[in-house]
């Protein structure tokens, strides 16, 4: 059986879709809530041990909706490094690390032929004042 390759656009649809159902489940979560409070409020009393738990229900219920929120995010990571625009930006980026990695072993290489250098230059400078003055010792 073939899996349909999805874009990350069709993911992110999708897990925008979901994440409004939760979204909607958990403001319904948060209205019988409010009801049930505003319910013993209005009537200038506790909470019966039914409200009580209906409450507590819908508070755990609410807890799950969060954790689903959670789960659609790791899930959604998941599917959109399945897709082929996520597959083929990475292999673009480890290209140019790639690139990048010669690119500094070549400055290293630069690098090492610069200190060479001035000290080729710093012992050629020196030999030449060394001339110099034995040049200014002589002429005297």
């Amino acid at each position: 059986m073939a899996t349909e390759q999805l874009s990350a656009a069709d993911v992110i649809a999708s897990a925008n879709a979901a994440r409004q159902n939760l979204a909607n489940l958990e403001r319904e979560l948060q209205d019988e809530i409010d009801v049930i409070d505003f319910t013993a409020f209005k009537a200038k009393r506790q909470l019966t041990a039914e409200e009580n738990t209906r409450r507590r229900e819908r508070r755990a219920t609410q807890a799950e909706v969060r954790e689903g929120f959670r789960v659609l995010a790791f899930v959604t990571a998941r599917r959109l490094d399945e897709t082929a625009e996520v597959k083929k930006l990475l292999r673009d980026i480890t290209t140019i690390n790639d690139g990048l990695q010669d690119d500094l072993a070549k400055l290293k290489k630069l690098e090492n032929y610069a200190k060479v250098a001035a000290k080729v230059a710093d012992t050629l400078a020196k030999a030449a004042e060394r001339l110099a003055q034995a040049a200014a010792k002589a002429l005297l």
